[in-house]
């Protein structure tokens, strides 16, 4: 049974999934969570294009919400929080909607 134990402890990172998580959130344009994370090449890019344009960064966001994120090792980063998850990506549908109604009545208020 204690062999069991070693394998999943293995395969978990030792960096933190909410930190992660955070620094994604708030400093992902500067590529902060990918240093974190240990690909310090991928963090340097995300730097000089300010988180590829913003596109890069949220897809790192969404991966992060999915769980889907691992760190340099490949490994899963440890105490993923699903309830986190889920909240990061309600405000993430929410920002997309909310965007794309204020663009439509923009355009509409114009003409």
């Amino acid at each position: 049974m204690s062999m069991d134990y070693d394998v999943n402890q293995q395969q978990e990172s030792s960096r933190s999934y909410i930190v992660t998580l955070l620094l994604a959130l708030f400093l992902s344009g500067f590529g902060i969570h990918r240093f974190y994370t240990g690909y310090i090449v991928i963090g340097v890019i995300q730097l000089l294009t300010a988180g590829g344009f913003g596109l890069w960064a949220l897809i790192d966001i969404i991966s992060l919400a999915l769980n889907k994120f691992v760190d340099v090792d490949g490994k899963e980063l440890n105490n993923y929080n699903p309830g986190c998850g889920l909240i990061v990506l309600a405000i993430i549908i929410v920002s997309f909607i909310i965007g794309g109604i204020s663009s439509v009545l923009s355009l509409v208020s114009i003409h």
